[in-house]
């Protein structure tokens, strides 16, 4: 708990009353999370103005606002700022007592990858026998523990609530997966990095950021981060032409390059060799089985161990658990059902798209694939990943996910312009009956992908969420047809 002066002297340049100067016991950018005394801080978000909720937050004990325009009449004081967003991640930061200074801090951003690069790193931490936490899409970990969070980077004061916990459990090492728009909204302002580590640039959210150019200089304000932090070291993809603006953007802190070509200059090399790798640590190659496929996850374990090699484990020593190491579930990830061969992934970009595929047909095995598209999301990239099926799926199932507002019509129409149709076995603006057909075409012993989602388990139609658990149908459906059950 501090006095509201104390939480605001040194990032604004004002002067707080000592007549007005209320104890803060808690902060909240939500007003129902509001308590007696607490700091409520006015959000203009995507959907909701926090500013329309200041009287409830009153009702429920705020002693203080922070907000973006004044409001005269207000029982609490009222401080106006600029930028309530970016603010938010630095009070929040001197509210918690600056956890991110008390343990190393670990960043991962890019376009795919970042999951599957952080929850490696966290293994890997874990098997060097150092107690690390993780906060990423698929949630936030203490040790063991899992927590729900709701965007790939939460918002900037349950991150710091997070870090704070994780100190106070004794965590010495917390690796972060940081998206473009956390880094565009300000969600980790006031984290200090230790390091952070930079997969892969590739067409997304160009409704959002406009330009590739502009999508990498969000991304790199990562690394400028890392080097206000005075942070140990940067790691960055040799294959990636991008990670010239990662560097720029810190060009004093020491670089740890990472490849998956074996001859090319770097200190960590790993090449995927279907069930081993050879892994390169400076001049010394060892092999080892893996159970992780595609050369994409290659680089994103090289990329993980660029993360501990900046935190000076010891690579040698850990090079004998990568056989041990899995993907984050969502990920590559086959369904538990004999003898039916499908797997649910989160690819949805042309590039993420594309990996995925060539994963899963590197063998010459033929392939299926549930492809679909969200609504209200980057529609220049929906006809490219109709293209990139095309090029290695036998049959195409075509849907939507997360239509939200949009016509799904649209959005299957602009997903399937280019795809021929003696490829196309289904079009469905329902994806629950997309994953009926998946099944049947699995039950006749067609290998399946169903991409777009991955380990999300909701669907957001119209303004609404509902609870969408793409593996409990497609096993309920499996179930009726191992019956004889099920009808189409």
């Amino acid at each position: 708990m501090n006095r509201l002066a104390k939480l605001l002297t040194e990032l604004l340049p004002i002067t707080i009353n000592e007549a007005i100067n209320p104890l803060i016991t808690n902060i909240a950018t939500d007003s129902r999370q509001i308590t007696p005394g607490g700091l409520f801080i006015c959000i203009n978000g995507y959907t909701v103005d926090g500013h329309d909720y200041i009287n409830q937050a009153i009702k429920n004990g705020a002693a203080a606002i922070l907000a973006e325009r004044s409001f005269p009449d207000c029982p609490v004081p009222v401080i106006t700022v600029p930028d309530t967003k970016r603010l938010a991640g630095q009070v929040a930061n001197r509210f918690y007592d600056q956890p991110s200074q008390k343990m190393r801090v670990y960043g991962v951003t890019g376009t795919n990858g970042k999951t599957t690069t952080t929850k490696l790193a966290y293994d890997l931490f874990r098997a060097a026998g150092i107690k690390a936490g993780m906060i990423s899409t698929v949630g936030a970990r203490i040790d063991e523990e899992l927590i729900e969070t709701p965007n790939t980077t939460p918002e900037a004061i349950i991150l710091h609530r997070l870090l704070y916990e994780m100190v106070e459990q004794g965590v010495t090492d917390c690796i972060i997966e940081v998206s473009s728009h956390a880094l565009a909204e300000g969600r980790v302002e006031g984290v200090s990095f230790h390091s952070a580590a930079f997969t892969n640039l590739t067409h997304d959210h160009l409704d959002y950021h406009h330009s590739m150019e502009d999508y990498a200089k969000t991304k790199a304000l990562l690394f400028q981060q890392v080097a206000a932090s005075n942070g140990r070291a940067i790691v960055l993809n040799r294959e990636d032409g991008w990670s010239r603006v990662m560097r720029e953007a810190a060009p004093l802190q020491p670089v740890i390059w990472y490849t998956t070509q074996p001859h090319r200059t770097s200190q960590i090399a790993v090449e995927w060799l279907t069930d081993t790798v050879n892994v390169r640590i400076d001049e010394t190659t060892t092999r080892v089985p893996t159970a992780l496929l595609g050369e994409f996850n290659a680089a994103n374990l090289a990329a993980a161990m660029g993360l501990l090699r900046a935190g000076d484990a010891n690579l040698y020593t850990l090079i004998r658990h990568i056989p041990e190491l899995e993907l984050p579930k969502g990920r590559l990830e086959r369904l538990d059902w004999a003898p039916c061969e499908i797997y649910i992934d989160y690819a949805h970009t042309p590039d993420g798209l594309e990996k995925c595929l060539q994963a899963l047909t590197s063998s010459g095995e033929s392939l299926s694939v549930v492809l679909s598209a969200a609504g209200e999301r980057d529609r220049t990239k929906r006809a490219e990943m109709g293209r990139i099926a095309s090029k290695y799926c036998e049959h195409i199932i075509a849907t939507v996910h997360d239509a939200r507002t949009e016509n799904p019509d649209q959005i299957i129409e602009e997903l399937i312009v280019d795809i021929p149709r003696e490829h196309l076995v289904g079009c469905h603006t329902s994806r629950h009956e997309a994953l009926v057909q998946a099944a049947h075409l699995a039950h006749e012993g067609k290998r399946i992908v169903i991409v777009g989602k991955g380990h999300d388990e909701v669907e957001r139609i119209g303004t609404k969420t509902i609870p969408f658990n793409e593996k409990h149908i497609l096993l309920a459906e499996l179930e009726r047809l191992s019956e004889g059950e099920s009808v189409v």
